[in-house]
């Protein structure tokens, strides 16, 4: 009984977040942008230069506890060591009355889940195959940081002017890290669970592969009272993007590196472009 009452006084009181217009320290909150197990996001202005601006608090149930500060610390120095157009950058931390904060700049757009669940995106598989080798280049650029995203979901990415937008540094870690701020491994995880919170390399790929999963479902129809079957069964892959993600998944021989897979990325992809050149040369001679 304890334990639901300490969860409903957590996420109906403690844990409710600040309202719009409120002023925390130089920040006025416009509106909350999202509530995870850990923090809560707002947007917000800077009022003395009136930018638009991202505000992470930890929630207050987690006030001096492994999930609290430290994680929001953790974040902030990852945040700090990285200057790259397509990720947010750190720009402060403070703290207002008990509440501590971090605020990096905001990135406006939808991102990938809105844009395949609301707007009904649908892409083909090669569109498909172009938009996440630029997730892949993004993912390039933490690993030569020594950083594991270990987030890489629809949700965390943002679309904006043709270009993803990696977002939620949260989860992330520094290779040579512990994985978790209380144990020094994941073997009390479930084995999944395992593969996404690994600080290496192959949690990235793993997460990658999903990612691609949700992108070629978008132009999925599933036909009237048909049973679900696996993703091998419902998509119509061509034989290398099929293999690309059993190997991502680790369902075959896995990737050691995110740059063996863009390698094989772009071998497909240098292979459609000389298929459809070839294509247009043909028809050019026939007209």
């Amino acid at each position: 009984m304890w334990n639901q009452i300490n969860t409903w006084w957590n996420e109906t009181i403690r844990d409710k977040p600040y309202r719009p217009g409120k002023q925390v320290g130089r920040y006025q909150i416009a509106n909350v942008l999202g509530i995870g197990s850990y923090g809560i996001a707002y947007l917000a202005t800077d009022l003395p230069t009136d930018e638009r601006v991202v505000l992470k608090q930890v929630k207050p149930s987690l006030r001096n506890t492994p999930k609290g500060e430290s994680m929001q610390a953790y974040e902030q120095k990852v945040l700090s060591t990285l200057s790259h157009p397509q990720v947010p950058r750190w720009l402060d931390s403070f703290r207002y009355r008990n509440d501590s904060f971090l605020v990096m700049t905001y990135i406006e757009g939808p991102t990938l889940e809105e844009l395949l669940f609301d707007h009904h995106l649908a892409v083909d598989e090669l569109i498909c195959a172009r938009f996440m080798r630029q997730i892949g280049e993004l993912i390039v650029h933490l690993h030569d940081h020594k950083i594991i995203h270990r987030d890489v979901r629809i949700p965390n990415v943002i679309w904006q002017n043709d270009k993803p937008f990696l977002i939620d540094f949260g989860l992330a870690r520094f290779m040579g890290d512990k994985p978790t701020y209380t144990a020094e491994d994941l073997s009390a995880y479930p084995s999944e669970k395992q593969l996404k919170r690994e600080v290496a390399p192959s949690s990235d790929l793993y997460a990658i592969g999903h990612f691609f999963l949700f992108m070629l479902y978008s132009g999925y129809t599933a036909k009237d009272n048909e049973p679900e079957r696996s993703w091998e069964e419902e998509l119509s892959l061509s034989p290398e993007l099929h293999q690309m993600i059993r190997r991502l998944l680790q369902l075959d021989v896995a990737y050691d590196h995110v740059q063996q897979w863009l390698a094989e990325l772009d071998a497909y992809l240098c292979r459609y472009d000389n298929q459809r050149g070839q294509q247009e040369e043909r028809a050019e001679h026939a007209q």
